[in-house]
């Protein structure tokens, strides 16, 4: 009997996205897809090819665009609510990323378990295309994994082709997608009478019909009698109310007569008593003004109340408001950063097939710390300090330094498409923190600084308005500062 993978293939992508989006992720439903599955939208196919001992195999990963958008969302720490219907480049790197990590997963599981009829096998991603809506897939071969991500839906199609159907036994056993379809009301069919029964039953119902019709009719007057005095009775309520209202108001009130106020300022014209006309202008009020009048206690509390915040019109108020929610809005994305560097860490962009010499070099440092702890217990004396520090310098030199790009810009897809283009064998970019404790991203290790220093010109030459800075630090704090350990 051939051995089952159903349950490796879907740990492998249960892992993956526990790993890549530090989120709980459960497989709740498999069934074969349904034409309904896909209608009405765009999906993203991701071809992975894996060459086992005896035979070829491709598996096409589907995710549709809404699929692809809360996974880059949730990666990215974006809002997960606002799920795109379309699929971008920013989304299809991500999916591109989510495949590659959940093939190596299931290539590393499968290898592990030593299946004879399987062997060992290796994985490429061969292709990768967006389909546009309504576009036919084969249904026949095509299942729908419903996943559950915390309470977020997530759909994946996967299209196993036939080498790999016997190796499938579980998942191939799922039934398709059930959809319930609306049935029709089955026609009830006339039966047949005789003439005379027919006639008969025809004059019932035009004798019915011609009561009724009489019925409807009375009826109608009266509803129609009974709506007219509803109506009057109505607007006798509200032209009352209306009245009322309009009293209680005032509105049927006579104005007041409002007494004119003569200005005691105003010249008068007087005749004398030769009967010639004289103006008279009124005497000017002198205003006698002591410093003791002033009540300084007030003064003094109206100054109090002008501090900065008075003094501020209301367009600079909102535009500090939004500076502060602005700066609130930083700190939180720094944190979330910062916790998405602690749980991610970045798989190699490539396979290692070359022996990690970083280790062996690394298993005789430590040979040579313990030795060195032996003697400096046994034999520590006054005369042999100068010889103690020598070997400190010459094991602190043992241990090798590494060349890394470090720069404070997240643009992963730029800088995942340039290290592609270098001939180095063993960079990735990793999310790290830097010496001032803020997030930065490490691209490297690199074999040699001159692969570094074609790094950092091939930042220069696509954005220059990235700052970058090559810099050489062993294997422990790169563990340090990025979390690794």
């Amino acid at each position: 009997m051939a051995s089952d993978l159903s349950k490796l293939i879907q740990d492998s992508i249960t892992l993956t996205l526990n790993g890549l989006l530090a989120k709980d992720a459960k497989i709740i439903e498999i069934t074969k897809m349904h034409a309904k599955d896909a209608e009405n939208l765009q999906i993203l196919k991701v071809t992975s090819v894996f060459n086992f001992s005896e035979f070829s195999s491709e598996l096409s990963f589907l995710i549709p665009a809404q699929s692809s958008s809360l996974i880059f969302n949730t990666m990215m720490g974006s809002p997960i609510t606002e799920l795109s219907t379309e699929i971008d480049d920013d989304a299809e790197d991500a999916i591109g990323e989510f495949i590659s990590n959940t093939s190596g997963s299931l290539t590393t599981a499968i290898n592990a378990e030593g299946l004879e009829d399987i062997g060992q096998t290796k994985f490429n991603i061969s292709h990768k295309e967006v389909l546009l809506e309504n576009t036919p897939l084969n249904l026949d071969d095509t299942y729908k994994f419903k996943i559950d991500l915390e309470g977020h839906e997530l759909i994946i199609f996967i299209e196993f082709d036939a080498p790999i159907h016997p190796y499938i036994s579980e998942i191939a056993s799922s039934e398709i997608t059930y959809y319930e379809e609306i049935k029709e009301r089955p026609v009830k069919e006339e039966i047949q009478e005789e003439p005379q029964v027919k006639e008969e039953k025809l004059n019932d119902t035009e004798s019915k019909e011609d009561q009724a019709e009489e019925e409807i009719e009375e009826n109608g007057k009266t509803k129609k009698l009974k709506l007219v005095i509803i109506i009057v009775a109505s607007f006798i309520v509200v032209l009352l109310f209306s009245f009322f209202i309009m009293y209680i108001l005032g509105v049927f009130d006579t104005e007041p007569e409002i007494e004119k106020k003569v200005n005691p300022n105003t010249p008068k014209i007087e005749k004398d008593e030769n009967n010639i006309k004289v103006i008279k202008y009124p005497p000017i009020k002198k205003v006698n003004f002591e410093i003791t009048d002033i009540n300084t206690k007030r003064l003094n509390n109206k100054l109090e109340e002008l501090t900065k915040y008075n003094v501020l019109n209301k367009e600079e108020l909102e535009a500090q408001k939004l500076a502060e929610k602005n700066r609130l809005f930083e700190l939180e994305r720094e944190k979330e950063l910062l916790e998405f560097s602690k749980n991610n860490h970045e798989e190699p962009l490539y396979e290692i097939k070359e022996p990690d010499q970083k280790r062996i070099i690394e298993k005789k440092t430590l040979f040579q710390k313990e030795t060195f702890k032996e003697t400096t217990k046994n034999e520590l004396t006054s005369k042999n300090k100068s010889d103690i520090i020598n070997n400190e310098k010459a094991i602190e030199n043992a241990i090798e330094k590494f060349p890394y790009v470090v720069t404070n810009s997240f643009k992963y897809s730029l800088f995942k498409t340039l290290v592609q283009k270098t001939d180095t064998k063993q960079a990735r970019i990793s999310i790290c923190n830097n010496n001032e404790g803020t997030t930065a991203i490490y691209i490297g290790p690199f074999e040699n600084i001159k692969l570094q220093n074609t790094m950092l010109e091939l930042i220069e030459k696509n954005d220059p308005s990235i700052t970058t800075q090559a810099v050489s630090i062993t294997e422990e704090n790169f563990n340090i500062k990025c979390n690794l350990e």
